[in-house]
């Protein structure tokens, strides 16, 4: 009995959920909330960017186990992981902000009440962030025709018999499942060392 490589049959399926979350991630980074939005629903958005990063990296890893033999995906894996690691840094600045107006952060505490200080200390991470983000976003604008040509030969020369058909129905339960709003689980514990995210 031959052995089966669940990586490479499953190829399709990881593929397009790496691509569907990806998309979305892209999506949700370009179209921020309003500048005055408070901070808890600017936060939530990164969280949001931050998870289908997350899931599209995992599943980025799975599809480049497949015996295919393509830097490309590889590539692509380690764009994502980048991705991940600017929004985390884009989080964290604004987290420090929020904890600096709120004024329960010990570390602020410390350095006295000097509340003009806190202020500027609290508009320079906001900057800090804006910054991030609009590396974030020269980023993207760079990966887009990358990105178009990787999934190009992943539709042609690296698909296999049936594999196109997969990829699209998969494709498409993965758009559904964003859209409904049921796309989302808790991430094992495990993956979160592994990937040091």
């Amino acid at each position: 009995m031959k052995s089966v490589n669940h990586f490479n049959q499953n190829r399709p399926v990881h593929l397009a959920r790496r691509d569907v979350y990806y998309e979305k991630s892209c999506l949700l980074i370009r179209t921020p909330p309003p500048g005055q939005a408070p901070h808890e629903a600017v936060a939530e958005v990164y969280e949001e960017v931050l998870f289908l990063l997350r899931v599209a990296r995992q599943h980025a890893r799975f599809a480049i186990r497949a015996p295919v033999g393509d830097s490309g995906n590889e590539q692509f894996c380690r764009f994502i992981d980048l991705l991940a690691g600017n929004v985390k840094a884009v989080l964290s600045m604004l987290n420090l902000k929020a904890g600096v107006e709120r004024g329960d952060s010990d570390a602020f505490g410390f350095l006295g009440d000097n509340h003009a200080s806190v202020a500027l200390q609290a508009e320079e991470y906001q900057r800090r962030a804006n910054d991030i983000v609009r590396s974030i976003l020269s980023t993207l604008g760079m990966a887009e025709e990358p990105y178009t040509r990787l999934l190009e030969w992943n539709a042609g020369e690296a698909a296999a018999a049936g594999e196109t058909e997969r990829y699209n129905k998969a494709r498409r339960h993965f758009a559904r499942l964003i859209e409904e709003n049921r796309h989302s689980y808790k991430i094992a514990p495990s993956t979160r060392k592994i990937s040091m995210f």
